[in-house]
């Protein structure tokens, strides 16, 4: 019986992101645990990747290039979805552009298109997602940040303030939204595999308690469950699974 709240049949999960190589296992996840899956984001490339592994599981999918700081583009992308499923249960935000450079040097462009890819497009993702979900009276939102969304970095300033604001805004729905049964949480993640362009660098694993990177793996299992009945009485909270690095002082 425990096993059965878990489960995600006949739930329609949209999966919005760019940035990350993820994306495909995420979306596999949500496709293993029951879901259809509408893959959403700018990279027509990444949207696909793993569409058609969910089709042979048995599972509805569809990838929906979209501009996700465009709220055109998301009624759009909210249209189609509806047109094809008729539904929305879950929805994942895993937008993460990642950015470095010392403060003083940042410029006011570069600033903008991190907080536009990070925060404004979970913003707008969840609002037009959020409208239908309010409505149905049921729905799930999980969003996926960067542990420096609790702690400061150097040279992260615009990276770690797009982040801090998904959490904040995670929270501030989720007393907004309480009494909607819409349940929105995050999922809290330290360094990851690939991270930077691909680039697979083991560099920082001594600062990590268990000693290596995040895998997909290891972020899965607790989307599933934030976005599952098994989670019914969360809300507004976020989870890390970051290897321990957020028990370090």
């Amino acid at each position: 019986m425990i096993l059965e709240e878990f489960k995600l049949e006949g739930n329609v999960a949209i999966l919005a992101g760019c940035g990350h190589s993820w994306l495909k296992d995420l979306g596999l996840a949500l496709a293993q645990a029951g879901a259809a899956v509408v893959s959403a984001g700018p990279e027509q490339r990444q949207i696909e990747s793993g569409i058609g592994e969910i089709r042979k599981l048995g599972r509805k999918a569809m990838a929906i290039q979209t501009d996700l700081t465009s709220s055109r583009e998301i009624q759009k992308m909210m249209d189609d979805t509806l047109s094809q499923f008729g539904r929305i249960d879950i929805l994942v935000n895993h937008l993460n552009l990642e950015f470095g450079k010392p403060f003083l040097e940042v410029t006011e462009g570069e600033w903008k298109r991190v907080i536009d890819t990070n925060l404004t497009a979970v913003f707008l993702c969840s609002q037009a997602v959020g409208k239908h979900m309010v409505a149905q009276k049921a729905g799930k939102i999980v969003s996926i940040v960067s542990g420096g969304a609790e702690r400061g970095l150097p040279n992260g300033t615009a990276y770690c303030a797009s982040m801090g604001g998904v959490v904040q805004l995670t929270r501030a729905l989720a007393l907004e939204w309480a009494r909607t049964n819409v349940r929105i949480n995050a999922v809290g993640v330290g360094w990851m595999e690939n991270s930077f362009a691909g680039k697979k660098d083991d560099s920082v694993a001594h600062y990590i308690p268990m000693r290596r990177r995040a895998r997909p793996e290891d972020i899965a299992p607790l989307m599933i469950f934030l976005a599952s009945n098994a989670s019914s009485y969360l809300s507004g909270q976020v989870y890390f699974a970051d290897g321990g690095l957020m028990a370090r002082a």
